[in-house]
């Protein structure tokens, strides 16, 4: 849908008669929809159907999980620095995330009845309450702001490769305090990443940015929310394993 002809950039106050299609909230918002119920449903045929396709042979199953990862995550850096390829990046990015998550939460639903939809719901309040912060202005978004998200994002790193020496070394349940600290930081620092994205899409739409840069803002905030769901639901298993165990 086509904007006005008026258009009047906020940041610079200049206002200029065009009938350029330009980013809004709306097309932001639908472009985001559409990729996460794209994500959810390849999730759920990969948690009910591929399995039963592939049944007996792992190693295929295996395979095509990696592969999708792989080529996700490039289509994440395509879709993220190219505004024309970002639409088409963004659909692969889905499709492939769907596939993790679909084994992923079958996997933990089927050893904890009832942690996905825990998962969901938690994931939902937490975008909730980031887009309510930032949009009364308890979160702005400035200089120091994005420094803090530098640091973090260092410490997440660190402590990804700590949380996986201790998982696949030395050994899961010895050092589960360790570890469920650890995912509460991973999960601090990807609410906080939502920040960032509500702040990109603000300025996309304030410049006058073209159409294309919607589905790049919604590519980053399709990231977060995926990441974010991931994370609680590590969160969850190791506090639930933590209970078992005492």
């Amino acid at each position: 849908m086509k904007q006005s002809p008026l258009f009047s950039n906020i940041q610079t106050g200049e206002v200029v008669y065009d009938d350029v299609d330009r980013a809004s909230y709306k097309g932001i918002t639908l472009k985001t929809c559409f990729l996460l119920l794209i994500a959810v449903i390849v999730a759920a045929f990969t948690a009910f159907a591929l399995p039963k396709i592939l049944f007996n042979n792992l190693t295929t199953f295996m395979v095509t999980l990696v592969i999708s990862s792989i080529v996700g995550f490039i289509s994440v850096i395509v879709g993220r620095f190219s505004e024309r390829r970002a639409k088409y990046a963004s659909v692969i990015y889905s499709i492939c995330e769907g596939l993790f998550l679909g084994s992923l939460s079958a996997i933990c639903e089927a050893v904890i009845p009832g942690v996905v939809t825990t998962a969901i719901f938690s994931t939902v309040v937490l975008f909730a309450i980031m887009l309510i912060l930032f949009g009364t202005g308890v979160i702005k978004v400035g200089n120091r702001f994005r420094t803090v998200c530098f640091g973090l994002i260092i410490g997440a790193i660190a402590l990804t490769l700590l949380s996986t020496i201790l998982y696949f070394v030395i050994g899961s349940y010895e050092y589960l305090g360790i570890m469920i600290v650890v995912e509460i930081f991973l999960l601090f620092y990807g609410v906080i990443t939502l920040g960032l994205n509500f702040a990109e899409a603000n300025s996309v739409v304030e410049r006058g940015a073209s159409k294309n840069a919607e589905w790049s803002v919604s590519l980053g905030l399709i990231v977060s929310v995926i990441y974010i769901y991931i994370e609680v639901l590590r969160l969850l298993v190791l506090l639930v394993a933590r209970n078992n165990n005492n």
